[in-house]
Order: C-alpha cells, then sequence, then structure tokens
C-alpha cells in the first residue's frame, strides 16, 4: 500500500503504462493469430506443400506490419476510450447530476461536502443512477476530475451513517490512487461489453439476415469479453479492502460500512440493469459471481472483489463486535428519512405573502396564495387586507390576486399555458413530494410529475397513504384484467385530451404500464406526467406493497 502522494502517482503511472502495454500487446496477439491462419489457409497451402511444410509462419515483413498495426488500433483504442470518460461511463449506467431541489440529493450533496474536506478539500462531484438497486461507484479521469455515484435505492434505504460509511469507501478509491486505473480498464473494455452485450439481444431476433455483420459483431462481442477477462488481472482486489479501511479513517465507524455493505449484499444490486457488465467500478459486483466468493490465484485473478463475507467480518473485528450483533442491529433497523414531511410547498411561508379576506361578514385569514385558491366563493370584488398592512382593497387591486381570475379568463383546455393546471388553467404550486420538487394544483390537487422524476417517487416509502387511496388501489388491482382488456378492445377517440403544462403540447392518456393499471395522462413530448387527484398515490401504494399484488413474475 502506497504512504505517500509520490509512491501513489509513482504506482498509477506504471499501472497506466502497464494497461497501454497490455492493449497493444493483444491487438498485436490478435492480428497475429489472423495471419497465421490466413498464410495457413487454401490460397497458401500450395507453394507451403510443395516445399513441405505442414505449418507456416507469417514472415517477418508480415510480422512487423501486424505489429504497426497492433500499435495503430491500441493507440486509437486507448485515445477513444479514455476521451471523455466520465462522461461516457456516466451515459451507460445511466447516472445523472444532482438535483438541487432535491431533498434526498441535497443530503448526499451535504455528505458529499463532508467527506471532501476529510480528505483535504479535493472537489468531488456526486450523481444519482435512477435505479431501485443498492449499489454505489467511483470515477476520476485523467484531468483530475472525480465522481462518486450511488443509486436512489441505496439513497433511500440507508440510513445517513451508513451513506456516509459508502461515500468514505468510495473516496478511498480516490485517494489510494486506484481509481484512475479503475476507469481507464472501465472504459477500455468493459464499457465495450456492456455495449455489445446489449447489442447481441437485437441481433438474436434478426438472426438469419446479413450473417456476415452478424458474424463479424459476435466476433467483436467475443473479443471483448476475452479482453475484459483479461484486463480485470490488472484489477488488484486488494483495493477493495484498503477502500473499506479508509472509509474507517474518514468516518470512524466501521460498522456503518459493515451494515451497509449487509443491506447491499442482500438486495438488489443492479443484476440486469443497465451498467451492469461494468463491475470493477462499483462497490460490489452488480451481478453476484460465485468467483466473487472464493479465494486463491484463480479468483484473485479474474474478481474483481473480494469475498463479502470476509469484508463484513474485517470491519466487525474493527467494530469489536460479531456477525450476531450485526444480525440485530440490521433487525431494528429503522432509517431515518432526511424529509420532514412526504409533502410540503416548497416556498418557505415567512418569506411570502398573506392576505386577510372579508367573507360572510367577517374577516377570515391569513391565507397564501394556494389557500386562497380553493376559496369557495371566491371573487374578484371581495375586500382584503395584506398581512402586516392596515390598508384595506378590492381583490382585483392586488396584482398577485387577480392572476388567479386572469388565468381562469384566458383557460382554453387546447391552448392551456405551460405552467398552468390543464383541468383549471390556473398556475401550479411547486411543492416537495417526498423530497421530489414536482408541481401541484391548488384546486382540483391534480400533480405534474416531470420526466425521471417518477422512478424517485416510486423508490422512496415516506408517505402514509389515505384510507380512500387504499379502497381505490384495492379495487384497481382486483379488476385489473377488466381494465386491461377494456384498454385494448376500446376504441379511444379522446385519448389526446389535457395539454402537458410543461411544453403545452397535447398528452396522451393511457395506463402507467399495464402491470399497474393506474390511468394517467403523459406528454410524448417531453416525457412529463399528470396525475388526476390520487392517482400518484394509487400508482405508489400498488409499488410498495407490489408482492401483495404479483406472483413475482410481472412487477
Amino acid at each position: 500500500m502506497a504512504f505517500s502522494f509520490i509512491d501513489i502517482e509513482q504506482k498509477k503511472t506504471r499501472v497506466i503504462g502497464f494497461l497501454f502495454v497490455f492493449v497493444s500487446l493483444f491487438y498485436f496477439v490478435t492480428a497475429y493469430l489472423v495471419l497465421l491462419v490466413l498464410v495457413n489457409s487454401c490460397s497458401f497451402r500450395t507453394a507451403a506443400s510443395a516445399a513441405g511444410d505442414v505449418f507456416v509462419l507469417p514472415s517477418a515483413g508480415l510480422t512487423i506490419a501486424a505489429v504497426a498495426v497492433a500499435l495503430f488500433v491500441g493507440i486509437a483504442h486507448w485515445t477513444i476510450s479514455t476521451s471523455h470518460v466520465i462522461e461516457k461511463i456516466s451515459l451507460a449506467i445511466g447516472a445523472d447530476a444532482l438535483d438541487e431541489k432535491d431533498v434526498y440529493h441535497q443530503t448526499y450533496k451535504n455528505i458529499l461536502e463532508e467527506v471532501a474536506v476529510a480528505i483535504g478539500g479535493r472537489r468531488i462531484e456526486g450523481m444519482v443512477i435512477s435505479s431501485t438497486s443498492l449499489n454505489a461507484f467511483a470515477l476520476e479521469d485523467f484531468n483530475g476530475r472525480a465522481v462518486i455515484g450511488i443509486t436512489e435505492g441505496l439513497l433511500a434505504r440507508c440510513s445517513r451513517a451508513q451513506i456516509e460509511a459508502v461515500v468514505g469507501h468510495e473516496a478511498g478509491h480516490i485517494v489510494n490512487g486506484d481509481c484512475l486505473s479503475t476507469t481507464v480498464t472501465c472504459a477500455l473494455a468493459e464499457i465495450y461489453e456492456e455495449t455489445f452485450a446489449r447489442l447481441s439481444g437485437g441481433i438474436r431476433v434478426a438472426r438469419g439476415r446479413g450473417s456476415l455483420a452478424i458474424l463479424l459483431i459476435y466476433f467483436v462481442i467475443g473479443l471483448m469479453r476475452f479482453l475484459s477477462t483479461i484486463i480485470r488481472c490488472f484489477i488488484s482486489r486488494e483495493k477493495e479492502y484498503r477502500a473499506d479501511a479508509s472509509s474507517v479513517r474518514l468516518t470512524r465507524d466501521p460498522l456503518s460500512l459493515a451494515e451497509a455493505l449487509e443491506l447491499i449484499s442482500r438486495g438488489w444490486r443492479g443484476a440486469g440493469m443497465q451498467g451492469e457488465k461494468m463491475q470493477s467500478i462499483f462497490i460490489m459486483n452488480p451481478d453476484p459471481d460465485q468467483l466473487d466468493e472464493k479465494e486463491g490465484m484463480f479468483a484473485d485473478m479474474f474478481s474483481t472483489h473480494p469475498p463479502i463475507k470476509k469484508r463484513i467480518g474485517i470491519l466487525l473485528n474493527m467494530a469489536h463486535m460479531d456477525e450476531k450483533t450485526l444480525e440485530e442491529n440490521l433487525k431494528n433497523f429503522k432509517r431515518a428519512s432526511p424529509v420532514a414531511k412526504a409533502e410540503y410547498n416548497l416556498t418557505d411561508g415567512s418569506d411570502v405573502k398573506k392576505w386577510f379576506i372579508f367573507m360572510n361578514q367577517q374577516w377570515a385569514g391569513p391565507y397564501l396564495l394556494g389557500d386562497m385558491k380553493t376559496l369557495p366563493g371566491l371573487m374578484p370584488d371581495l375586500w382584503i387586507r395584506c398581512d402586516g398592512d392596515k390598508a384595506v382593497k378590492h381583490l382585483y387591486e392586488d396584482k398577485d390576486l387577480l392572476a388567479l381570475f386572469s388565468d381562469q379568463e384566458k383557460g382554453d383546455a387546447a391552448k392551456a399555458k405551460a405552467g398552468c393546471c390543464p383541468h383549471c388553467q390556473t398556475s401550479l404550486d411547486d411543492v416537495s413530494y417526498e423530497g421530489v420538487p414536482i408541481q401541484k394544483c391548488s384546486y382540483c390537487q391534480g400533480l405534474f410529475v416531470e420526466d425521471g422524476k417518477i422512478s424517485r417517487i416510486l423508490i422512496r416509502q415516506d408517505r402514509d397513504f389515505s384510507e380512500e387511496a387504499l379502497k381505490l388501489a384495492e379495487t384497481v388491482m382486483k379488476e385489473k384484467e377488466l381494465f386491461t382488456e377494456g384498454l385494448k378492445k376500446a376504441k379511444f377517440q379522446n385519448t389526446w385530451v389535457l395539454t402537458c403544462s410543461r411544453c403545452g403540447r397535447n398528452m396522451r392518456r393511457q395506463f402507467f404500464v399495464y402491470s399497474y393499471p393506474v390511468e394517467i395522462d403523459r406528454c410524448i413530448y417531453c416525457g412529463g406526467v399528470w396525475f388526476d387527484r390520487l392517482e400518484l398515490e394509487i400508482l405508489q401504494y400498488i409499488y410498495e406493497h407490489k408482492e401483495r399484488f404479483f406472483d413475482g413474475r410481472d412487477f
């Protein structure tokens, strides 16, 4: 293990140099084997047979040409693979930048900043993968840019201390100097294996057509898989032990890391999800492999992660605890959500205008703008008074309140403005729903959720469901077949009814998915979804209690 900055940099340089030499050598061996096949093919055999040779080796000229080709291809592969490496890998695994308005993401950002201070103030960017799986990763490029990312599942299922320990582990890879080499190995082989593995599904469907192209692609897939397997020899399993130790030094909390690793190992790590082939960058192999749980020279050479039980055992020894204590801790584990309430207005009430209104022969209030929208019998000529101001005036004299009525006057379902409720044609309020920033109509209680945010809401479990939503969810799932069959047979003439609150285009009325027969309005242009009252709550309840409604085949 390196003990100084100079040692770390020298080690990184050696590993990177070995990787480049290996890639060039790999392409030389490949080119030489192709040459070997060609020179011993039928077209070369006549001359060879006349000379009495059974097996012919490529000439010196051809060998030199193979070296030149291998060097050229190796440089090209290296340059293309390591250029914008963080962007490429992030895209391949589905990682996105943090949403600063999201409460969970803000909590994660605070943890990152604390860990960054602990490692000497190095800037670390945060990313999140929108997946229910539990995992984390770290990336670094040649410009010194560093990224630590976690899945939404880990963010929603683990405690703050456990997330801190996982981030400390990933930060350990960065400060120990092995993050760059791991990122480069992933870029050189694993990212291509991931890409070609996804392409192979389409190739199987199209088999029988374009057989030569299919054969070529399969050859490339096999080549990249072989390269990925061999290149893992450069990734030492010991780096995970070192990163675990670094996390303990940073957080002084080996038990939280042991708990986090146990939770990750028990749950879904991401097998089958986008980026599962890029196992070397994750804290735990997304696709559980029996080789990871073995020891010995073969496992050390071809597995990127050491046995999880051994890692947890070392951490428990550091904490002076045993597996029984860990089991008890996890059995009694109750996670504290960073969200105080499942839903609240994003605007602080102390900084916004409030009004008293004269109705039914008395003054009532003070009301926020969203509250004023819901008052029955609201008219422009009613008397109002701003909170903190003694002056009395008509409602229509206040520009903020008059906007409520001007929106209604201008409202036309076919020409609704972006940012307005597609039903009521009034402005939407910005609210936080399970920590996710969305928009809500104060009149009809409808919700507009932008593309990509629904998965965050479904993953988190902060909301207490109303009795009405529970009953409707039970009814929907009981009549699931009736609903889905009706949708298939019906000739929908009015499927394009509501207007998108984001882009102003028509949305399509449909089920969220056939497995979850909750009707929603989805914009096919921007991806936004409109939920009428209780629709999102019903969808959440079905998703969070899917074991009750599904047989395991149709989640």
